[in-house]
């Protein structure tokens, strides 16, 4: 179950592993909404992308836009300070977290990485892409899933085959998908396990 939870200065919805102790380490999952990341929207992008038993041993953060800028325009010490207020308020590794994104949110995953590159083990869009982040070699460790339905904008699968490309040479493991059937957004009865199932 999530709840609302503010941190430092955004809100997010918040799910804790069941059983959570502040005597245990946990890794984050941070999943960004697409659009404007209101609360409707992060609320059912919680429920139906990032709401998974595959990372049911993680803390799950979702941000909420309040403030009227989006995460795709944060800057790096903005995302830099988020970051920091969940390790000061949960008990959190230093390592080995998963940040998600769709559309806008997808737009921001890379930014979140560039912000901390070795905080992050897994990134995942659907869709989304590089746009003008520079990915270095502190990505080698980096295990990436570019997804984009069959039937998104050309634009965006130009963006994600563009970054599949760069990041090709540098990440771990790199998988672009294109799903059959599926238009810029997910379909809410889509199975997004298979996304997550590629590299995990």
């Amino acid at each position: 179950m999530y709840n609302k939870v503010l941190l430092g200065n955004i809100e997010a919805l918040v799910k804790l592993p069941d059983n959570y102790l502040d005597t245990m380490k946990y890794p984050v999952f941070i999943g960004l909404s697409g659009g404007e990341q209101t609360i409707e929207t992060v609320t059912f992008s919680a429920n139906t992308y990032f709401s998974l038993e595959l990372f049911k041993d993680y803390i799950h953060i979702v941000p909420i836009n309040t403030n009227q800028k989006n995460f795709k325009d944060y800057s790096a010490e903005e995302i830099f300070a988020l970051i920091d207020t969940i390790k000061h308020l949960f008990s959190t590794t230093d390592a080995n977290w998963t940040v998600s994104g769709i559309s806008n949110g997808g737009k921001a995953t890379f930014l979140f990485v560039a912000a901390n590159p070795k905080l992050f083990e897994t990134v995942f869009t659907f869709p989304g892409g590089l746009f003008d982040v520079v990915p270095t070699n502190e990505w080698g460790h980096l295990k990436i899933v570019l997804a984009n339905g069959k039937k998104d904008g050309y634009g965006w699968l130009q963006e994600s085959k563009k970054s599949f490309e760069i990041l090709l040479p540098i990440a771990k493991k790199v998988e672009l998908m294109v799903i059959s059937g599926q238009k810029h957004i997910i379909s809410e009865d889509y199975d997004i396990n298979q996304i997550y199932n590629v590299i995990l």
